[in-house]
């Protein structure tokens, strides 16, 4: 039995002028959504500018969001950017809760780990998916940051139950002390460990908005490979022999939804 966890962050913070044309956009991440079906999503600077263009009731069919309202509400953020969605046909919600990373290095408290605990319908096996966005900018003190907010996710790999996904935009390469914090620290890259890879980076330029047209159009994809890579799927290095594929989405539809290319990962559950 597969278990399928899709990161992407859907660029909804930057660039406002642009951003908050959603137009295409959110019908192109329905269609990729329900043409891959993933158990679980993980998402990225989810706005609200999304958010009310009706994203998470168009995909609604298929997927319910992880609610940790009450928990952003407690902690007085500004917005949930990081929300999570999954499957109740395959997934089962058991717990959850939502981690703030320091305020420090935290524009507009959108930079945290939204995390739940599920059981898988078919199989019966409990699992833990972390979602999560971390600090974004260069210079030691920010390096030392997203360090810290390794050692967060560590944390959480210590109390919720395996197998542990932790995915998102981490905003460091594998050359970081950051993603090496999360190596040592018991977490094997799904990229590094899958029967079935693939050697690309999912970051590129941003896509095109014609403005007569009123539509977003594919950017044009660099060609990098996996070392200059932000994003990140990882888990439980005692359940790194259960990974079976890592995929990154380059076609037209990945190329519109964002600067962010949609990545998953298949696992034997």
């Amino acid at each position: 039995m597969k278990l399928k966890i899709m990161s992407h962050n859907v660029w909804g913070m930057y660039a406002p002028n642009v951003v908050k044309k959603v137009a295409n956009r959110n019908d192109v991440m329905q269609r990729i959504y329900h043409k891959e079906l993933p158990d679980v999503i993980g998402t990225q600077e989810f706005s609200a500018d999304i958010r009310n263009h009706k994203l998470p009731e168009m995909i609604a069919d298929e997927y319910a969001e992880v609610d940790v309202w009450d928990e952003v509400k407690a902690l007085e953020m500004e917005y949930l950017y990081t929300p999570m969605f999954y499957r109740p046909a395959t997934c089962e919600l058991m717990k959850k809760g939502y981690v703030l990373y320091d305020r420090a290095f935290n524009n507009h408290d959108s930079k945290g780990i939204c995390w739940a605990v599920f059981k898988h319908i078919e199989s019966g096996k409990i699992f833990t998916v972390c979602n999560t966005h971390y600090w974004w900018m260069g210079g030691p003190e920010h390096d030392a940051a997203r360090v810290g907010n390794s050692k967060e996710v560590l944390k959480l790999k210590a109390e919720l139950p395996a197998p542990f996904f932790i995915m998102g935009d981490l905003n460091c390469t594998i050359s970081s002390e950051a993603y090496a914090t999360l190596i040592e620290g018991g977490l094997a890259d799904v990229q590094k460990v899958a029967k079935d890879t693939c050697d690309l980076c999912s970051h590129h330029a941003y896509p095109g908005y014609d403005e007569e047209k009123g539509e977003f159009f594919p950017a044009e994809y660099p060609g990098r490979d996996y070392s200059f890579a932000i994003d990140h799927i990882l888990v439980d290095s005692e359940n790194a022999d259960n990974v079976l594929t890592f995929k990154v989405m380059i076609d037209d539809d990945a190329l519109t939804t964002s600067d962010h290319c949609p990545v998953y990962a298949e696992f034997e559950i």
